[in-house]
């Protein structure tokens, strides 16, 4: 059964250029910052923060046999 996460993320958009955003996002539960070039790299750096614990999860039912 997959679980639902909840995470708190923060932006700061420092610019908008060729119809999209560039800044900054934090992770905040993780206390992790990363720079952002455009609207598509910032969902993948949200989205890898979800398949940190799709891979946890991954992990411990390897590990119940």
């Amino acid at each position: 059964m997959k679980q639902r996460y909840q995470e708190t993320f923060l932006l700061n958009i420092q610019n908008h250029q060729n119809a999209t955003w560039q800044g900054t996002v934090t992770w905040v539960d993780r206390r992790q910052r990363h720079n952002f070039r455009s609207t598509l790299e910032l969902i993948k750096l949200i989205e890898s923060a979800f398949d940190v614990y799709e891979k946890k999860e991954g992990e411990e039912t390897e590990h119940e046999d």
